[in-house]
């Protein structure tokens, strides 16, 4: 019998082919995966047979899935394990390039400024997260690499940070996980008065000691409440940290290497984002360049 004759629902290929093909991804990156197939694509689209998955049945979906992360998140899975068919021979047509994904948002997340970066980290002054948020906050790390830091991991001779694993809070147990990319495996360099403090309250094992990551984030939360400090979601450390370097002059690509992107591109767009002053005096410098 020709393949083409033979019927295979996409619940089908979720079950035999694709859910032993992503056995070797980190175990958060399924759980999202799952998430997106049991919300959004088994109940829309699992008893469908993938020959007939078409860019008009696609998009229609797409369409009636009201949060627009959620669209996307959704769209990137079914994607994936389409391209994954054809590339199996499990499937000719590929429509992948011709749906019209979700546009993304303009969503810029919360972030600090230098002068609220300056109060939160005095008001940890002596706090039993100080370490972790000094680290948190004076580097860009990613909320997994913050947790996952061990005091043998800072060099507190020259401020050199070795980030080398994560730790995430998974289906309610703790898992460490190995850097997101290559080159988020790299050394960062701490500021001259991080040193310093971090030499004063030295420790052993972890910076957030025995507590796991959702004690890390109330007890945060709750002692900036307490001393009314200017508070951001924890992965916004590592967003505030950046665009106040940006701002402050540092290069682009300086940024995108201390934050482990792959890209400069990927840095530029969500954090290159000069305020009004900073366009101002560039205005003024290119105004002086023509009428001089």
């Amino acid at each position: 019998m020709n393949r083409n004759e033979v019927k295979m629902l996409l619940s089908e290929f979720h079950d035999d082919h694709w859910l032993p093909g992503i056995e070797c991804l980190r175990e958060c990156t399924r759980i999202g995966y799952e998430s997106a197939w049991r919300r959004h694509i088994m109940p829309a689209l699992g008893h469908t047979d993938m020959e007939d998955i078409d860019v008009e049945t696609v998009e229609s979906w797409l369409a009636r899935i009201p949060s627009r992360g959620a669209a996307r998140k959704a769209w990137s899975v079914l994607r994936a394990m389409l391209r994954k068919a054809i590339k199996w021979g499990l499937l000719d047509t590929d429509i992948t390039r011709r749906v019209t994904p979700p546009r993304c948002g303009d969503y810029q997340p919360p972030t600090l400024d230098t002068g609220q970066l300056r109060t939160l980290l005095r008001g940890f002054w002596g706090h039993e997260l100080e370490a972790w948020l000094i680290c948190g906050a004076c580097l860009g790390l990613r909320t997994e690499e913050a947790l996952g830091l061990e005091w043998d991991d800072i060099d507190l001779r020259s401020g050199h940070v070795r980030i080398r694993r994560g730790v995430q809070w998974v289906n309610g147990h703790e898992l460490v996980v190995e850097p997101k990319t290559e080159l988020s495996r790299r050394t960062v360099v701490l500021p001259r008065f991080a040193i310093l403090r971090l030499r004063q309250i030295k420790g052993k094992g972890r910076l957030t000691g025995g507590l796991n990551p959702g004690q890390v984030d109330r007890r945060y939360r709750a002692w900036c409440r307490r001393h009314g400090l200017p508070c951001v979601p924890r992965r916004n450390l590592r967003h505030s940290w950046a665009t106040t370097a940006l701002a402050a002059g540092v290069d682009v690509a300086v940024v995108s290497r201390a934050l482990g992107h792959s890209s400069i591109e990927t840095t530029a767009r969500y954090y290159l984002r000069p305020d009004l002053n900073v366009l101002k005096e560039a205005q003024r410098a290119w105004e002086h360049s023509i009428m001089a």
